[in-house]
């Protein structure tokens, strides 16, 4: 089913069937659950009574056919939803009695029946044996699919937002958003509220880079790359502020000892070519690097030079094994790296 389809179906009031929300955007998952909701819950003092919601990855089909048997209070429609739903979990047995339910749904006028799945909980298009269920489970219902958006959509989709609470942005600005705080509409949506109560009460109407980096809460992915970043350009400053935004959002002190030590891997790898008489394009091909970041490398490798990292190596395998057997590890370690290298 197409989303323009579903659009029109609410749009038309014509309402009843059997309806499955997939996929990995669980945001989107809501907000189109939430508007066949309205569409058939218009009264909202008789809305209790027409209004069943289960939960659980296994889905209790008993529970679901009586709901759908007790007709309406006052209204055309009936609303029966199942969170959580895994149909890759369903036998065999399973499916017979969601497809018997979908038939039953079709006595029942008024009943509208909706699956909200768990993000792996459906295999669109898969060509496994198994799936092949799915496969009808698709065709047999209003079945719609959500995809993590693309960054394209995001960008539009943010800006529409901040517009919305009266904020003008640049491209700019929804990229540093999405670098600092990832992809998720959830956490996105709330960025953009905080982002923008804070450039409104400040009597401001467009929000900035600086903004986005002042009020955005940063993801781990986020915090590591600006630490690896700091590595790079030899910036202790940098290090320890990356280093206590993590402290402060508790990522693993592991997580960070390995990405310094792929860090100083690549540089070390580019430092040997470089001793070799490589020159850039040698190195993009040899260690399978963008071109873009080779100039980068090449940078950082001349502010550390090819003996004080040959040291660093030696001292990263070092807290390694002190990690396993007792030593100073975790922070502490970290911090003391950063103290005596960069």
């Amino acid at each position: 089913m197409e989303l323009n389809e579903y659009k029109n179906k609410i749009k038309s009031g014509t309402l009843g069937g059997v309806y499955i929300f997939a996929g990995e955007e669980d945001y989107l998952k809501r907000y189109y659950l939430g508007e066949l909701r309205r569409a058939c819950l218009t009264d909202e003092s008789f809305a209790v009574f027409n209004h069943s919601v289960f939960d659980g990855k296994e889905i209790d089909f008993g529970a679901i056919r009586e709901a759908i048997k007790s007709p309406p209070m006052m209204s055309e429609y009936k609303l029966i939803e199942w969170h959580h739903a895994d149909f890759t979990s369903l036998g065999e047995k399973d499916f017979e009695l969601f497809f018997e339910t979908c038939e039953m749904v079709k006595e029942y006028p008024y009943a509208v029946v909706a699956f909200v799945t768990i993000p792996e909980g459906f295999e669109v298009n898969s060509k496994k044996k198994k799936a092949s269920n799915q496969k009808r489970a698709q065709e047999e219902t209003n079945f719609l699919v959500f995809n993590k958006s693309t960054d394209n959509q995001l960008f539009a989709w943010l800006k529409k937002h901040f517009e919305a609470n009266g904020i003008s942005v640049t491209l700019d600005v929804l990229k540093a958003l999405l670098f600092r705080s990832g992809r998720s509409m959830d956490a996105l949506e709330k960025e953009v509220k905080k982002i923008s109560y804070m450039i409104l009460q400040r009597g401001g109407n467009a929000a900035t880079v600086n903004d986005v980096e002042e009020a955005a809460s940063s993801t781990p992915e986020c915090d590591t790359f600006a630490f690896s970043n700091a590595i790079g350009e030899r910036n202790k400053e940098l290090a320890y502020t990356a280093l206590e935004e993590m402290k402060f959002r508790r990522v693993d002190p592991n997580i960070i000892l390995a990405m310094m030590s792929r860090s100083f891997s690549e540089l070390s790898a580019v430092s040997l070519l470089i001793s070799e008489g490589a020159g850039q394009r040698e190195i993009e091909e040899q260690l399978k690097i963008n071109k873009y970041r080779v100039p980068h490398l090449m940078s950082s490798v001349k502010r550390y030079g090819k003996e004080k990292l040959a040291e660093i190596m030696s001292e990263l395998a070092r807290i390694d094994a002190a990690s396993k057997f007792g030593g100073i590890m975790g922070y502490t370690a970290i911090e003391i790296f950063v103290a005596s290298h960069l």
